[in-house]
């Protein structure tokens, strides 16, 4: 993993340090080598997302949830023309044996418009490789079939013991493995905070972009503003 930072006298794949303090460079040093550790974030923030979608997917069709275990709903209603589940549960396993659980307060599916779930106060839990849990929750969700995409709003957060990031919106392409929001974003971490105007994982968090007003503070000390990439 590296970083290409876009700042000035920076090179790709890490910082160029004026030669004026030794100190000065390994501090810079340190912190590029903590930075490159904790923006590993993206791997399970892309993934936990993905499950999301994935989740939502199948409750797309409420016929096809009706027939399928372990989803269950406390209650399905018809008003107008949408179909409202009450309460949905989904648990399951990914391709690679990792455990998650996606609940939502409501999911509903318009029958003008069937490729798109809307659903509210969703949250979606997932065990990684490491055994750590990883955690999402928004206050509202739509799920497009058809475009295989998912956007997240409102009060979006993605936590584990070790981080918290936080998110005003986020838009996942599925297939892409890619999660965007061009909304501000606040990562809080053990060894300090990371805030920018805009973030970008791509390539199913392999690469993990922060950019416009990058401000890292780790353990009191606030590093240059950058604008770069994680891979």
């Amino acid at each position: 993993m590296t970083i290409a930072s876009q700042t000035e006298g920076a090179r790709a794949g890490g910082f160029m340090i004026p030669p004026r303090d030794n100190r000065c460079a390994f501090r810079a040093a340190v912190r590029h080598s903590r930075l490159v550790r904790i923006l590993r974030v993206g791997i399970p923030l892309s993934i936990v997302l993905a499950v999301t979608a994935l989740a939502a997917y199948q409750w797309i069709d409420p016929m096809r949830v009706l027939a399928r275990v372990p989803i269950s709903t406390d209650g399905m209603v018809i008003s107008g023309s949408k179909v409202i589940m009450r309460q949905p549960r989904l648990t399951g396993y990914t391709k690679d044996e990792r455990p998650y659980t996606l609940t939502a307060r409501t999911a509903a599916r318009d029958l003008a418009n069937p490729d798109v779930l809307e659903m509210e106060d969703i949250r979606t839990s997932i065990v990684m490789q490491d055994g750590r849990k990883v955690e999402v929750t928004a206050r509202e969700g739509l799920y497009d079939a058809k475009a295989d995409t998912i956007r997240l709003q409102h009060n979006v957060v993605v936590s584990s013991a070790d981080y918290e990031v936080l998110l005003h919106d986020a838009l996942v392409h599925v297939k892409a493995g890619s999660v965007v929001s061009e909304q501000p974003v606040e990562v809080k971490m053990l060894q300090g905070t990371l805030t920018a105007d805009r973030i970008e994982v791509a390539e199913s968090g392999a690469v993990i972009r922060f950019e416009r007003n990058v401000t890292l503070i780790l353990d009191g000390d606030v590093a240059p503003s950058i604008t770069g990439a994680v891979q």
